[in-house]
């Protein structure tokens, strides 16, 4: 009776789109044609609710792959135990349900209840080029910029936060590959360039500000391995670096996040092969 479309199973015709009071909303009533994810209530507070389920997550499934290792191999115990490139895969499993799990819920309570309008899921076949050519420019300004670094700090090898340094088999290899360059690249897009880079622009922070800002959230997880501080600013610089390329891509792509996607796994599927072509 007040004349608004209601959310229903389907919207009432295409186009329409679902905001955040329930509405179904035509094109044209747009308040910011093209942009309907800034009228979602979701925003930088998912982003602590990510790094909280992240590390809760990591915690539970840290500790079930612990209790497996010792359990099934009696040469492990939990004063002495190694993880191997197997286990090292399985816990992405907490990274999966901190940032797929986080945004997934954020725009099914708060927002458009679609990834793609949401926050970019979407795919288009310029986004390959685009993907390949920032993630080979990235990857070789970062292994300068770190190399530099390391050099000038008198460090004894290069700095890297991958946590393993070869593998037993190939499948061992194939396990971290997947794991790392292709399903980790997928998940830290949406969450970082997806709901934290939209979350600063839905707060009216400028564009640069913003890659800014995302790059310098996307930075600080990846140096929780590095322990001394030669290479923690080596390796912040480095990824600062990648950061704000993949951050780029997904600026040149109209906030799309297929491009920056790729360029991720390009460059997460390069350290991943280069380690195992080292260790045979």
């Amino acid at each position: 009776s007040d004349g608004q479309w209601y959310q229903s199973v389907a919207p009432p015709a295409e186009g329409y789109w679902l905001a955040s009071d329930g509405r179904w909303y035509p094109p044209s009533d747009l308040s910011l044609p093209g942009e309907p994810w800034r009228a979602s209530r979701w925003g930088l507070g998912d982003f602590w609710w990510g790094m909280l389920a992240l590390a809760v997550a990591s915690l539970g499934v840290g500790v079930v792959i612990a209790v497996a290792i010792v359990a099934t191999d009696p040469d492990q115990s939990f004063d002495t135990l190694e993880l191997g490139a197997y286990a090292i895969s399985m816990s992405i499993v907490a990274n999966v349900i901190a940032f797929a799990g986080v945004p997934w819920l954020a725009t099914r309570r708060k927002g458009l209840r679609s990834l793609a309008v949401g926050f970019g899921l979407r795919f288009r076949s310029i986004d390959v080029p685009i993907g390949v050519g920032v993630g080979v420019a990235g990857l070789v300004l970062a292994a300068v910029v770190g190399t530099l670094i390391d050099r000038a700090l008198d460090a004894p090898e290069a700095t890297s936060n991958v946590p393993i340094e070869d593998f037993a088999n190939a499948g061992e290899f194939i396990a971290f590959f997947v794991a790392v360059a292709i399903v980790t690249p997928i998940i830290e897009e949406l969450f970082y360039r997806g709901l934290v880079y939209r979350s600063f622009l839905k707060r009216g922070t400028s564009v640069p500000r913003s890659v800014v800002l995302t790059t310098l959230v996307f930075v600080v997880p990846h140096l929780l391995a590095v322990p001394e501080w030669p290479g923690i600013l080596s390796l912040f610089c480095s990824i600062a670096v990648l950061g704000a390329a993949l951050n780029m891509a997904c600026v040149w792509t109209g906030n799309r996040l297929s491009a920056p996607i790729i360029a991720h796994m390009v460059v997460n599927g390069t350290a991943v092969v280069a380690l195992y072509v080292g260790a045979i």
